[in-house]
Formats: C-alpha cells, structure tokens, sequence
C-alpha cells in the first residue's frame, strides 16, 4: 500500500511527454476518506500489440487500483482510479492498457487522489500462438532408496516454449504456462506421491522468459510410495491466448530404483 503520509510524487505530462516531479509536503486531510491505495493489479503478465491485457479466461480487464479507508478495508463503492503510460510501446483507452509495438517495455502508474502507485512494468509481446517442447518429453530417473522416509526423486526440467510464428518464428515473453500431474504411482497415504516444485518450492505454473521458454520439475517422493521399482510420472504442460488453447505438452518421467 501507498501511505498518506511525508511524500507525494506527481506526474506532469507536456505535449504527449511524461516526467517525474518529487516534492515534499505535508498531505492534508484524506480526500474522500481514501488514507492508502493498493498498487496496480494486472490482469496478465504481458500484454499483446494491437490488444488490451486479458485474464485467463481471456477475458479483457482494466488496470485496477484498489482504495482504502481510515478502517483499513476497501472504500465502497470502489473509487475510479486515474493511469499514466510513461513510455511508448503502449497507450490507454480508460482504465485498458492497449499494445502498440512489440518488444518494448513500458512503466505506468495509477493515482487515487493525491496519492500515486509505485510504477509497474508491462512487457509489450507478439501474440503467443504455439506451445511445444523445448527438449526431450521423455526423461528416465535412477535413484537410490537410502532412507525413503525423507528421500525424494526430482526430474530434469520439463520444459516448454512459448512461440509466435510469423514471417520468422520467435519466443514469446510474459505469458502464463500451466503445469498438471496426469499420472503418478499409487501412495500409501502419506501425502501425495508425486508433486511439482520449482526449486524447493511447490509450484505448478511458471511465466516464460525473454526465450519463451517455461519450466517445472516433477518430484518422486520416495516416502509416499506403497512399493519401489519403476515408476511412471506424466505431466502436462498448457498456455492459452485469448481463452483459446495455443497447445499442450506431455511430459513422462521412467523413475527407476538403483540396486
């Protein structure tokens, strides 16, 4: 949140260009009750030239800044807040962010009042049309049963690339990829056998990067396993544009025992 308090920073805008003015001053009484704004909520990661920023049913959705009141809850009904494009790249229509040129990046702010947002950065991309793998969808896991109670199993990256295909064919950047376990081994009932996780962390979705590319790991968990052996993961990769499907990939990972 943004606090009323020592600092305001205005934005002035002169023939078309935006600039940052600080200046320190005493806020007087909250202006319509509003003591605090959120920062701006984004619909999506990215935002497609030539269209507005999109949920993940692709459904359109304005920028968003929520207000507060001196009881710390959302002011109702919810104020209209005022945005600020601060680079080409992209341009408002109201509170839609619309894409101009792909590849850029650009900054906006919000503003409730007096008080203004922290800026935010949206990357401008081509549209993401394609999902296919980035390497092998068939990866083999060894591992060796030492102490099963706390041992687990990880696979190689399972990893995907977002893609538009053009003239030229090139990744796409900022867009969401979904992850979902198809099959695992049967459990004891200790947890789930089988889980996604990037790093030491569960996780079961990740943004593509500057490549397009997207990953997650499947994790065995030794613990949970009602017998050991081989073993068989599958596990799904999916994106989306515009509340349409642009692919799927399968992944399968042979975990086998090591004597």
């Amino acid at each position: 949140m943004t606090r009323a308090a020592r600092k305001v920073v205005v934005v002035a805008a002169l023939g078309g260009a935006a600039w940052w003015l600080a200046s320190c001053r005493d806020i007087p009484a909250p202006e319509g009750g509003v003591v605090a704004i959120s920062n701006i909520t984004l619909p999506s990661p990215g935002l497609v030239v030539n269209d507005t920023m999109r949920d993940s049913n692709g459904v359109a959705v304005p920028l968003q800044v929520t207000a507060f009141g001196v009881d710390g809850e959302p002011i109702t009904p919810p104020t209209t807040p005022m945005f600020i494009v601060l680079d080409t790249g992209a341009h408002l229509v109201g509170p839609l962010l619309i894409g101009d040129d792909a590849g850029t990046t650009v900054r906006v702010v919000g503003s409730v009042g007096s008080l203004q947002t922290q800026l935010v950065s949206v990357k401008v991309t081509e549209s993401p049309d394609t999902l296919v793998a980035a390497d092998s969808t068939l990866h083999h896991k060894t591992y060796q049963l030492e102490s099963a109670a706390d041992s687990v199993a990880n696979s190689a990256d399972l990893s995907v690339l977002v893609q538009h295909r053009g003239a030229t064919t090139s990744g796409v950047e900022a867009v969401i990829v979904h992850y979902a376990i198809d099959k695992k081994p049967a459990g004891s009932g200790e947890g789930e056998t089988a889980v996604l996780v990037n790093g030491s962390r569960l996780s079961a979705r990740d943004t593509t990067d500057a490549t397009g590319k997207a990953s997650r790991t499947a994790r065995l968990r030794l613990g949970a396993l009602t017998a050991f052996g081989a073993d068989t993961v599958v596990v799904s990769a999916t994106s989306s544009y515009r509340g349409s499907t642009i692919g799927t990939v399968q992944f399968t990972i042979i975990y086998t025992q090591q004597p």
